[in-house]
């Protein structure tokens, strides 16, 4: 009789200590992807995610273009341009004017 206790014992540690490890598992990978800003994590993973709307595909498109736009006139200027600082200084400018052009260029203003 004893021996069959013991027999189940050994099972039954064996399990948990196979359970412990895959939990320690699962919490060094979860603690990885909070690391790394949860790059690693599916997209709406514990996430709402909202509905796409028009709106919302036109803004993306919109500054898509404009993107395509800045990058246009920055590789033109890097390849007519050797100076470095007027290359650098274009395109810092262009990175600290996007809410400007966005606002100019496709009337975004503030909602009052």
């Amino acid at each position: 009789m004893s021996k069959e206790r013991a027999q189940r014992r050994a099972v039954r540690e064996a399990a948990q200590a196979r359970d412990a490890k895959a939990q320690a598992a699962k919490l060094r990978r979860r603690q990885a992807r909070q690391k790394l800003g949860g790059r690693l994590a599916p997209k709406n993973s514990g996430r709402r995610s909202r509905p796409d709307s028009v709106l919302r595909r036109r803004r993306r498109r919109q500054d898509v273009a404009l993107l395509a736009v800045l990058l246009l006139l920055n590789a033109l200027l890097w390849t007519q341009v050797s100076d470095w600082k007027l290359r650098v200084v274009a395109l810092v400018l262009s990175l600290l004017l996007w809410p400007l052009l966005v606002i100019l260029v496709f009337d975004r203003r503030p909602s009052s």
